[in-house]
């Protein structure tokens, strides 16, 4: 049992590290988004991806000694420029300090916040008998490890979007139907990877908003639609108007291009980059010393087929959308909250697992989900805290506490590089997560009432 006094204690020390943690340097990324927040509050955002040209320019911004273009969709533009004139104003110049850092920053962890308010009022929302399960799922997410490394130690961007996607499948499961799109639009516009959960958006908004009826699932539908189209046409016009939609759709475009198996994500093509690299450096470096070293540098999609392998990208994609829908297609009659989040949790997790160019902080998402679930579901418990640290160590394993600060795990502690072996146990872990999955989807949900309630039907009335 979590008491109250262990509740708010558990907030307050995660917020302390966090805020502790702030002016830490990050990863490389915190510096781009540091030239994307100045271009913001120095110039238009409209014109951060380019105007014109052909084909399409791609605009170079500038920020002390430092280039970059743009790839993430207008509305982390938006939030950064936000963030930007606030710290222009109050440091004039805006000068590159540790406070342009901690304000950077600031905007996740304030997403954070926001996640976790949303784990602990959807859980008393859909389980009002259940306060501990609701504050055990606030500080499952706000006290984990992979939740500091991410946000307030490397200052990955991902809390910005898992925000309103968390929200959006709760209004969903709220039968809000409009602000469920609103939300979900909002969370597409500030990055596009969250444009994976749509399917379980719609599975959410058919199966809960739609009370299972055709008419009212094509309402809720649509009604969805019609609020994520609105919050489109407000953030993306003024773009259009200022002839920058080619341009941005070509910086898009770009996420789709990248040219590597795994960004460092502990998947199966970090496994298959090891293995490459090792083998054609045998003659070099001998057996031992080929097997034995750490994994330099991420193995680029164009040397699989220079070698004469076939392009993995379509292969892998097909497979990453099988299951998929494998897993919508079992869970395709839920109607409880915390399955759908599990679905979600899924979907994510395959992603992560089994596409190309996957980024090791695009296992974000995973975490807030499956709190949500396992809160619920204690079956669900021991897979989070796996999952967590799998993730933890994914983060720790390449960066450490950031550039220049050091701290990491080291990577020959075992042998084969530790990154390996991490995705080998991952690998595992996702064969499991597959099979709960299946068991828990073919287990007889219980009547919406019940769920909402959280507790079995035969005790409906003690409820509070």
């Amino acid at each position: 049992m979590t008491s109250h006094r262990v509740f708010v204690a558990g907030l307050l020390v995660g917020l302390v590290v966090r805020l502790a943690a702030l002016p830490l340097p990050g990863t490389g990324d915190v510096s781009v988004f540091k030239i994307w927040s100045h271009a913001g509050a120095t110039g238009a955002v409209s014109e951060m991806y380019g105007v014109g040209g052909t084909p399409p320019e791609r605009r170079l911004l500038d920020y002390d000694g430092r280039q970059a273009t743009v790839d993430y969709p207008p509305a982390a533009l938006y939030e950064l420029a936000s963030v930007g004139l606030v710290y222009g104003a109050i440091f004039p110049g805006y000068p590159n300090t540790p406070a342009l850092t901690a304000f950077i920053k600031l905007l996740p962890v304030a997403a954070e916040a926001g996640i976790t308010w949303v784990l602990f009022w959807a859980v008393r929302r859909f389980a009002p008998g259940r306060r501990d399960a609701a504050r055990w799922a606030a500080l499952a997410y706000w006290l984990n490890p992979a939740a500091l490394f991410n946000a307030s130690i490397l200052g990955y961007l991902d809390p910005l979007f898992g925000f309103p996607l968390l929200a959006s499948l709760v209004a969903a499961s709220a039968g809000s139907a409009i602000a469920s799109g609103v939300l979900f639009a909002l969370a597409v516009l500030t990055k596009a990877q969250a444009v994976m959960l749509a399917p379980v958006a719609v599975l959410a908004l058919w199966n809960v908003a739609g009370k299972g009826r055709l008419g009212g699932a094509i309402r809720s539908v649509g009604l969805a639609g019609a609020g994520a189209a609105a919050l489109c046409v407000a953030l993306v016009s003024p773009i259009v108007m200022a002839g920058a939609w080619p341009n941005m759709m070509r910086a898009l475009g770009s996420l789709a291009r990248h040219d590597m198996l795994s960004g460092q994500a502990a998947n199966v093509w970090w496994i298959v980059t090891y293995v490459t690299r090792a083998a054609y450096a045998v003659p070099h470096m001998g057996l031992a010393g080929a097997f034995f070293s750490p994994v330099r540098r991420p193995l680029a999609i164009t040397t699989i087929v220079q070698l004469g392998h076939p392009n993995p990208r379509l292969a892998a994609t097909v497979v990453m959308l099988a299951a998929a829908a494998w897993g919508l297609w079992m869970a395709r009659k839920v109607r409880d909250l915390p399955r759908i989040a599990l679905v979600g949790a899924w979907v994510s997790y395959a992603y992560f697992m089994l596409s190309v160019q996957v980024h090791e902080n695009h296992f974000f998402m995973v975490l807030p989900l499956l709190a949500l679930a396992a809160a619920s579901l204690p079956e669900w418990r021991r897979p989070f805290w796996w999952l967590s640290g799998i993730f933890a160590l994914n983060l720790n394993l390449f960066y450490g506490f950031g550039e220049r600060v050091g701290f990491a795990v080291p990577r020959t502690i075992t042998g084969i590089d530790a990154t390996v072996w991490l995705s080998a146990a991952n690998v595992l872990v996702f064969v499991w997560f597959a099979r709960l999955l299946r068991q828990t989807l073919r287990e007889q949900p219980a009547p919406p009432t019940a769920v909402r309630a959280g507790i079995p039907r035969r005790q409906e009335s003690s409820s509070p």
